[in-house]
């Protein structure tokens, strides 16, 4: 089982990785990344089985879909960042 330690204030990222990123590999979430990174896009969104993320060139916001009231919604997180960690 993959084991991630990540500060609180992005802790979607374990969601988003354990649950749609490890069913269907990184290879489309990266791609997308690197679409906007590249500039050949100002924005993509990709939702999986429990998050969605919106990919903006310097941000990108993870979305948990099922997040109960006691829960944060979603989280913010510099899209190198998340890229770096999905090529991990």
């Amino acid at each position: 089982m993959l084991m991630i330690n990540v500060p609180d204030e992005i802790s979607l990222v374990i969601d988003l990785l354990l649950s749609d990123v490890q069913e269907d590999g990184s290879k489309l979430w990266i791609d997308l990344i690197n679409k906007v990174l590249s500039e050949q896009s100002s924005y993509e969104e990709l939702t999986g089985n429990a998050c969605t993320i919106e990919i903006k060139y310097d941000v990108k916001k993870i979305v948990n879909e099922y997040a109960e009231e006691d829960q944060k919604a979603y989280c913010l997180l510099d899209t190198t960042e998340l890229r770096q960690l999905l090529l991990m």
